[in-house]
Parts: structure tokens; sequence; C-alpha cells
């Protein structure tokens, strides 16, 4: 897997590849802002996904991640920011992204 520097290297190559719509969590579901629509757990997978730590912020930082909606044969890209004192990754991630390391 590449690696990036910065967030917005790795948004451009996921565009580049193919990646261009956007998806917000939402439960254990993502929502497809285009259409406004949910895509279900079962429906979408984690192509790769890239962490970048915050250095001026303990524990803080934002995971990109590289989405592809099954059902929809849709590629887009979900953003989460997390702080370890705020932020929990919701398990269905936690569980996708285990899933594609064990690969």
């Amino acid at each position: 897997m590449k690696i990036y520097y910065t967030v917005k290297d790795a948004v451009c190559d996921l565009h580049e590849k193919g990646f261009t719509h956007d998806f917000q969590i939402s439960g254990n579901d993502l929502l497809w802002v285009q259409q406004q629509c949910f895509v279900r757990t079962g429906d979408f997978s984690i192509k790769e996904y890239h962490q970048f730590r915050d250095r001026s912020e303990k524990g803080a930082g934002i995971i990109v991640f590289g989405v592809v909606a099954l059902y929809h044969n849709v590629k887009g890209i979900l953003i989460r920011h997390y702080s370890t004192k705020s932020f929990k990754t919701p398990p269905v991630l936690l569980k996708k992204m285990n899933d594609l390391i064990n690969r």
C-alpha cells in the first residue's frame, strides 16, 4: 500500500483511482452523501485506509478510507477524525479494517 504524507495526497490519489463519492458513518451503516441513501454493513467493504496523526495534539488524527459500496457499484471516500479522548471507532469499521489486514 502506498504511503502518503498528507490527507490531501491520499484523497487526491483515491480520486484518481475512481473513489469519487462521499460517505459518512451512521451507526454501523454508511450514508452515501450524493444519493442520500444508506449502505448497510454487508453491502460495503474497505479497499484501503490511511491513518494520519496530528503531531500538535496527542492522540488525535484522521483516517481516510477507500470504500466500495458493492450493491450500488460505487467507490467513495470516508474521512474520520479521531481523538483518544473523544472518539471511538465504530465496531463495523474496526472489523472491516481487520478483514483488510488479514487478507
